[in-house]
């Protein structure tokens, strides 16, 4: 359930026990009244404090302010029109929470007497950045997450539906981190063997109203079988590739062996050689056949 210490007010100021509370979203400005108008006789100095160290002041002496120097993003407000002094915080960040006490003494005549001193809690908020994706676990599980991230204050509400129903939270795992800005993030996983329709639902003190996002069917179901298509896709490419360069070599060879059999010239027989030697030197008579000469040596 959605818990907080302090009542949560989207703009505005309320009372909480005496102390008045201003809520005001990060990045923001706020205006610190002090509810005091000055005497024109009297010299009044004006402080904002908080845990116990100041943040801005000034003083009225003879009818005139006298600004002091402030920390950043404060500043001393004076109204002449409606007599009235206040302080502004500009550009409010997680950090600037806390009580601020506007504290207005009088110095002369001495000695020095608290005329006023009036606390505000100032609550500043962020709103959570809502996503949802699918992820894929080991063991071949499908999983979805949802994330809310830079919310202050920590509590948040982050459930599952399925098919617009709440999920059983045991279902879910959650991982809660810190920012180093001081706000949160909230990491919700979900196992998911079906393929319907997933939605997060998010609640906190910063929204007007509880965010819920959608996630389609085929975010998660057809995502393998697309990868299941792009991979038989590719293997048969590269088969084909394989089946032309093959035919391609084969072809090449067949064609080289077939050239070197056109080019071959047969020489000829050494009976053929001897016939026409004997042949040109009879002149016009016909050849005589020869055959080999066959010398046997003698015996010693």
């Amino acid at each position: 359930m959605l818990l907080s210490l302090f009542p949560v007010f989207i703009a505005g100021h309320a009372l909480f026990n005496g102390t008045s509370v201003q809520t005001v979203h990060r990045g923001m400005s706020v205006n610190i009244s002090c509810n005091y108008k000055p005497a024109t006789d009297s010299d009044d100095i004006v402080e904002l404090i908080t845990n116990g160290a100041l943040c801005c002041s000034a003083m009225n002496s003879n009818k005139s302010w006298i600004y002091r120097p402030c920390r950043n993003h404060f500043r001393f407000i004076w109204i002449p029109e409606t007599v009235q002094m206040a302080f502004e915080i500009s550009n409010l960040q997680i950090n600037d929470s806390g009580t601020y006490k506007c504290v207005v003494t009088r110095s002369i005549p001495p000695p020095s007497v608290l005329l006023r001193e009036e606390r505000t809690f100032v609550q500043v908020i962020a709103r959570p950045v809502v996503s949802v994706s699918h992820i894929s676990a080991f063991g071949g599980f499908h999983m979805i997450l949802c994330s809310s991230e830079g919310f202050y204050p920590s509590a948040l509400e982050q459930l599952w539906m399925r098919n617009g129903e709440f999920q059983n939270a045991s279902l879910t795992h959650s991982i809660n981190k810190t920012n180093p800005d001081g706000s949160f993030t909230l990491h919700s996983y979900l196992n998911i063997s079906d393929c319907v329709n997933y939605s997060c639902w998010v609640n906190h003190s910063s929204l007007s109203q509880p965010t819920i996002l959608h996630m389609s069917p085929d975010c998660y179901g057809n995502r393998d079988t697309n990868v299941w298509i792009a991979l038989v896709t590719s293997s048969l490419l590269i088969l084909t590739i394989l089946i032309i360069t093959a035919v391609c070599e084969h072809s090449r060879r067949a064609h080289h062996r077939s050239h070197e059999r056109v080019n071959v010239t047969p020489e000829p027989d050494l009976q053929s050689h001897l016939q026409y030697d004997i042949y040109s030197l009879l002149g016009d008579h016909h050849p005589v056949p020869c055959s080999p000469v066959r010398v046997r040596s003698s015996p010693q």
